[in-house]
């Protein structure tokens, strides 16, 4: 568990995109604009989103959504011819979003751990404002990373929760291996 580089993450060049840490902004429009299983076109307004504070990429994704066809295909097509491989720059993305969101094993309390019905990041964001003192008018420029370990932090404080730690870790790997055989 190295927490450091999920709150911290370092900056990311891909695919000639100059990415920042991943804000709760980005989380949200690409929540809106993207499939779960990245296209080429995902992947390219993923990498746009990214790559400006929240406020340039709103911008940005209402003029690409509500420009015409011809010249957002254009656009498209050009930048395409400029990226690396689909695969490649996709691995890139998985680890700039896997640093940027990592989260460490967690045990919930018995009471805890139900399925809900609201919306992963409406909770997140519940929880933040409610819970954290974020503030609701400019949470969308907060480093998601630091948010995610910010609720976990509050979660394991308020008894639902327990992070497992490296040396926890270890000892749950002892006995698999030792109930194993």
């Amino acid at each position: 568990m190295n927490w450091i580089t999920t709150v911290e993450p370092a900056p990311w060049s891909i695919a000639g995109y100059e990415l920042g840490p991943l804000l709760f902004g980005h989380c949200t429009l690409m929540e809106r604009v993207t499939s779960s299983t990245p296209n080429v076109l995902d992947l390219w307004r993923r990498l746009n989103i990214c790559s400006r504070p929240t406020k340039g990429a709103r911008k940005w994704l209402t003029k690409e959504l509500g420009c015409g066809f011809s010249i957002r295909r254009w656009v498209f097509i050009k930048t395409v011819g400029r990226m690396p491989k689909f695969a490649e720059v996709l691995h890139a993305w998985d680890a700039y979003m896997e640093e940027n969101t990592a989260i460490p094993e967690i045990m919930t309390s018995a009471a805890g751990g139900d399925t809900l019905g609201t919306p992963h990041l409406q909770g997140l964001f519940n929880l933040a404002v409610t819970e954290l003192n974020y503030d609701p008018n400019s949470i969308d420029d907060a480093m998601f990373g630091r948010m995610l370990w910010a609720i976990l932090a509050y979660n394991e404080s308020q008894g639902g929760i327990r992070i497992v730690s490296d040396e926890l870790q270890t000892i749950f790997e002892k006995l698999k291996c030792r109930n194993s055989n």
